[in-house]
């Protein structure tokens, strides 16, 4: 066992969240870029490349030996959170 006891677990746990909030946060702003590079709101939800994300992010999920119904699911959220945020943006515009 790594760790001796569930402080020393959490702690690390915390740290790994740390690193995701900036990850999430480059993510993001990226999606808020996309906003205003597109000229129509239809361009926003682009299903062939949705799929083609996920397909791509299923094999990688099984390379580093996670499960790839998990990375779906949560890739599938964060491409919807994106468009509902790159929707809000573009029609600001």
């Amino acid at each position: 066992m790594k760790y001796k006891n569930m402080d020393e677990l959490r702690k690390e746990l915390d740290l790994l969240d740390n690193d995701l909030i900036k990850l999430v946060s480059k993510r993001f702003k990226f999606i808020e870029e996309a906003a205003i590079i597109k000229d129509d709101v239809s361009k926003i939800r682009d299903n062939d490349r949705i799929e083609n994300i996920i397909k791509r992010l299923r094999a990688l999920a099984k390379d580093n030996d996670i499960s790839p119904d998990i990375v779906e699911k949560l890739w599938r959220f964060i491409i919807e959170l994106s468009i509902e945020l790159e929707t809000e943006i573009f029609n600001k515009k």
